[in-house]
């Protein structure tokens, strides 16, 4: 049956035909409608301001999706918080503390459990959210509501957005790229919207693709998105939350860093990062990192290091399950279901005791436990999900030219202190210098580490843990093993330069190595029955 199509007062219309031929809502105030099967595309795109909500409401999609059965938006997935602390979970840099993400930190998980269900689920239907509206963007622009200019820009926008979602699903549900197993399964490709009885069947018939055509996908969209823009600017409507040429120009160094193409690291780089010292700044999109480590948090909605977040609102946020601060903050009123760990906080190799970024986490007396503070707002929730930042970009830089060969050494040292010296109490003198490392190692060691110290709380940790599986120089080797909460709670497990002590680790949360089943997440229960193909193709060992 399809149901009623619902808005949001005075906002958006988001009209998206889902794989069981319903249609739902991205909101929580709603009105009902009249049958979305009583509408026309020419009545959905039939005005640019139509198409313009159309386009708003893929964003919407990106930014929460239901959870399990519940037809309700209200979690972070595939771009909030929820996703956000997968990301973490999954790695050892952030603790659990209750059993909301246990199952992801303790690697329990399987076929049914919510958390990697729910991101599957809600990831393909707002990949076909973005394919229903780009059919419909494009049959707007031929009819001539839209310009040719706009359509483009559109078009731009949306496969931005599916690139970024399947990258996503990419190192949750594959082997890392050029890694060898699991038949080189990827993930099935979707570029026509499922929005007829007939799209459906023929959606059942979908396989995976290979990690390698699965990569081609996601790049042969970004490089058509960034052609498709008219100009580098910023987005007229909001430069953080609405893709531009930088935003995709940024994913591609990322994506490229995972395919470890750094040739293309550096060619993509070198669009948006300017000279070969510091400060580094972006002639396309005027991106540059803030004065403080703080200020893409504080400033989240206004500032130059942001490149692309999910935007929140207080009329429109991921509920009290769904945003970053509930989920991370030991604020009053913050959940605190995930703390900081040890691990990266006693590390002062790396993390000097003095460095700025070491404000950026809230100390609870009550639990002795450190928590990422980037996230404050528990109450309105109102703060953006950071996707990719500036630094991200100069750091993927460094990397690549760390690694490629004939790499520039002196312009990877620069682009690293550029992100380091800005935390430091005294740059002139803590700075990493030439001979600082002694060879390529350890330098990839200090760019892996400093990763880890500027993207705590933002989801990136899990994103260098798998495409390091194997690496030939600093490989992760797996799924770290992780501190138990209940052992080191209250027992001053946070010393600096000391490592933690061996009863905060607990034999049910080992070390797991890549070649084990678990390192993937399996394909949900749901896609296994409605599509046998997919059912045929399940990651090896969860059959």
């Amino acid at each position: 049956m399809i149901r009623d199509a619902k808005i949001k007062i005075g906002t958006i219309a988001c009209f998206v035909l889902t794989a069981t031929l319903t249609f739902t809502s991205c909101e929580k105030e709603v009105l009902d409608m009249s049958p979305v099967n009583t509408l026309s595309d020419e009545t959905v795109y039939g005005s640019p301001e139509r198409c313009e909500l159309a386009v708003i409401g893929a964003y919407d999609a990106a930014q929460c999706g239901y959870y399990e059965t519940s037809a309700a938006y209200t979690r972070g997935y595939p771009f909030g918080a929820a996703s956000i602390m997968q990301g973490e979970m999954r790695g050892e840099d952030m603790v659990n503390t209750a059993a909301f993400y246990d199952y992801t930190y303790s690697t329990t998980y399987d076929l049914t459990t919510a958390n990697n269900k729910s991101y599957w689920e809600a990831s393909f239907e707002a990949i076909n959210r973005y394919n229903v509206v780009l059919e419909g963007i494009a049959a707007a622009t031929e009819r001539g509501v839209l310009t040719q200019t706009q359509g483009n820009e559109y078009r731009a926008e949306l496969l931005f957005l599916r690139a970024l979602t399947y990258h996503s699903l990419l190192i949750h549900f594959a082997l890392p790229y050029g890694v060898s197993g699991n038949n080189s399964y990827g993930l099935p490709i979707y570029t026509k919207a499922i929005n007829t009885k007939e799209r459906v069947e023929e959606a059942r018939e979908v396989g995976r693709s290979t990690v390698e055509e699965t990569y081609k996908q996601a790049l042969d969209d970004l490089d058509e998105a960034e052609n498709l823009f008219s100009t580098n600017d910023l987005h007229t409507v909001n430069g953080i939350t609405r893709a531009s040429k930088g935003s995709v120009i940024a994913l591609k160094t990322r994506v490229y860093l995972h395919k470890r193409d750094w040739n293309k690291v550096k060619e993509e780089a070198s669009k948006i990062v300017s000279k070969t010292t510091a400060s580094f700044t972006s002639p396309i999109g005027g991106y540059g990192l803030t004065a403080s480590p703080a200020d893409p948090f504080t400033s989240y909605n206004n500032n130059t290091e942001s490149v692309f977040s999910i935007e929140n609102s207080t009329t429109d946020e991921a509920s009290v399950n769904g945003a970053m601060a509930a989920m991370m903050s030991a604020r009053a009123g913050g959940r605190a279901l995930v703390a900081f760990s040890p691990i990266l906080y006693n590390n002062t190799t790396y993390w000097p005791a003095n460095d700025k970024r070491r404000l950026l986490l809230f100390y609870n007396e009550g639990t002795d436990y450190w928590y990422c503070d980037k996230y404050q707002k528990v109450t309105t929730r109102e703060e953006y999900a950071p996707i990719i930042r500036y630094a991200e970009v100069l750091l993927n830089y460094a990397e690549a030219e760390v690694r490629r060969q004939g790499g520039d050494r002196a312009l990877a040292l620069e682009l690293l202190n550029a992100v380091r010296n800005r935390a430091l109490e005294n740059p002139a003198t803590e700075a990493y210098t030439s001979s600082s490392f002694a060879d390529v190692k350890t330098f990839v060691d200090a760019i892996l580490w400093e990763r880890r110290i500027e993207f705590f709380g933002e989801g990136r940790r899990w994103e260098d843990i798998h495409r390091l599986a194997a690496d030939d120089i600093s490989p992760s080797g797996g799924i770290p093993r992780k501190i138990d909460y209940d052992s080191s709670m209250g027992e001053g497990a946070f010393v600096l330069g000391e490592a933690p002590k061996e009863e905060f680790f607990k034999s049910s949360r080992p070390f797991i190595p890549y070649t084990d089943k678990r390192f993937l997440w399996p394909i949900p229960i749901n896609d296994v029955v409605r599509n046998p193909t997919l059912a045929e193709q399940q990651n090896a060992g969860w059959n």
